[in-house]
């Protein structure tokens, strides 16, 4: 165990797992530490099992002991002997696999009970993915166990987090990455109100949620029925929450395109867009005349290198955009376009 680096279960079952975790929970009273140990992954691939608020199997929902004590090594205290209890280790990934959180944020974070300012500063890499409602950790579960990571450079979130945002104000300076893939439960703003991130450079949605009713919204609505993806974007664009965002994902974001020019106009530092199932997104990149400044004309995003789209049904509004944008500024006027094999398409700038 001494020369452990990492530790990967993956399983489509829960028993496995939850076996697993009752061999990892056992204190033992001699034998080496996992002192060398960067990655935890936990992976259950049934992720289907996450879309139902109770989680199954019922019966084996709790695991008992103490998170992981058996990688910490011999001790005999209620509390790890050093802090943090795995010193080297960077990376947390924990899909479809929920641990008792308190218990986790104490024994392998190594935060102290009723500390406000945790002191584990090795978590680098931090991912939650498809819990069941009924296991997800409660706001100050989470919020602790953001607290724990103050160097935290990536976040995961999918169909996992708090239900009702974070406790109180988190700071991560040193976040660059977010991925979030929301559902229908959770309040989304709760979240990002909490979150202080001001070097983000990575930012990823996804709507996670089923699409029942099969509509597809043309570029040309502004009426669209996501209202958690609305209520993020108008969020982060009023309360300019990323002023340094490079990078911008959006999967299946069917917010209004009143709602896109918002955030757009907010983030013009942006770089790279992506676009899954978001053509609303697009004509949000149309020039717009700057009420400010008479005839001026405002292009959002000024510093826009690339847009990559992943399907051609939606390419003649591109192409509309593209056009009026290299109108509005010399530095659009030349851009390079890419239609792969499959429909995807990509442009280029400059």
């Amino acid at each position: 165990m001494y020369r452990w680096r990492s530790l990967e279960i993956i399983s489509d079952t829960w028993m496995p797992i939850h076996s697993a975790l009752q061999t990892l929970n056992e204190r033992r009273t001699e034998g080496s530490s996992a002192l060398r140990l960067e990655s935890i992954k936990l992976v259950r691939t049934n992720d289907y099992l996450s879309r139902f608020w109770l989680f199954c199997p019922g019966m084996m929902k709790m695991v008992e002991g103490s998170m992981f004590a058996a990688l910490i090594g011999p001790t005999s205290q209620d509390t790890p002997a050093q802090s943090p209890p795995l010193p080297k280790l960077r990376d947390i990934t924990l899909y479809g696999v929920h641990l008792d959180w308190t218990n986790f944020l104490h024994y392998t974070l190594g935060a102290t009970p009723n500390q406000s300012r945790t002191v584990s500063h090795s978590i680098q890499s931090l991912e939650l993915s498809h819990h069941s409602g009924e296991v997800r950790p409660t706001s100050d579960e989470f919020t602790g166990i953001l607290e724990a990571c103050p160097r935290l450079r990536n976040l995961v979130l999918r169909k996992s987090g708090p239900l009702a945002g974070l406790s109180r104000q988190v700071s991560l300076p040193l976040l660059e990455q977010l991925y979030y893939g929301y559902s229908c439960v959770g309040d989304d703003v709760g979240l990002f109100s909490g979150l202080h991130a001001p070097n983000l450079i990575k930012l990823t949605l996804n709507s996670e949620s089923p699409n029942l009713s099969g509509i597809t919204y043309s570029p040309t609505q502004d009426d669209g029925e996501d209202d958690k993806a609305d209520g993020i974007l108008k969020y982060c664009a009023t309360h300019l929450l990323f002023p340094r965002l490079q990078e911008l994902s959006c999967y299946h974001i069917n917010a209004p395109v009143n709602t896109f020019t918002l955030f757009m106009n907010a983030v013009p530092t942006l770089l790279h867009l992506s676009l899954r199932g978001t053509p609303n997104a697009i004509p949000a990149l149309l020039p717009v005349q700057n009420p400010l400044a008479g005839t001026a004309i405002r292009v959002p995003c000024p510093a826009l290198e690339s847009i990559y789209m992943s399907s051609n049904s939606h390419k003649d509004s591109l192409i509309v955009t593209l056009k009026e944008r290299s109108k509005g500024t010399s530095r659009f006027a030349d851009w390079q376009y890419e239609e792969m094999w499959g429909g995807d398409i990509t442009v280029f700038f400059g």
